[in-house]
């Protein structure tokens, strides 16, 4: 993440699962090459920390070789995988609801979350 973005991002409560590449690949059910690569197609949010390696939240995954839809086109929105999670994970205002966006791309209502994204990464530019 940037370094000027840093002081923006909100904390994880510690209750919010973190995962590492071995436990995301066994929730899955993929080898760890998968997850890799998913996290670099950015099929999978995952982001590089210097002493654990990438960083998988878990709230993405839905099970074996599900995750959430559409999670590479808010990263490309918001512009950082990180930021990205954070914007998922806050609620925010859409037409008819204050909604977690995670919730709503679960929920197939994914046009309305990537209407929202860019707003919330122009925020940081």
């Amino acid at each position: 993440m940037p370094e000027r973005l840093r002081p923006f991002v909100v904390r994880r409560s510690d209750d919010e699962k973190i995962l590492g590449v071995s436990e995301a690949a066994a929730r899955l059910e993929v080898s760890r090459t998968t997850v890799y690569e998913w996290a670099r197609m950015a099929r999978l949010i995952a982001w590089k920390t210097t002493k654990r390696g990438l960083r998988i939240p878990a709230g993405q995954i839905l099970g074996a070789g599900r995750v959430v839809p559409a999670l590479k086109d808010v990263v490309d929105a918001v512009g950082d995988p990180e930021l990205a999670w954070t914007f998922l994970t806050q609620e925010w205002a859409f037409e008819d609801t204050v909604a977690l966006p995670l919730d709503l791309l679960k929920d197939g209502r994914i046009d309305e979350v990537l209407d929202a994204a860019p707003g919330f990464g122009a925020t940081f530019t």
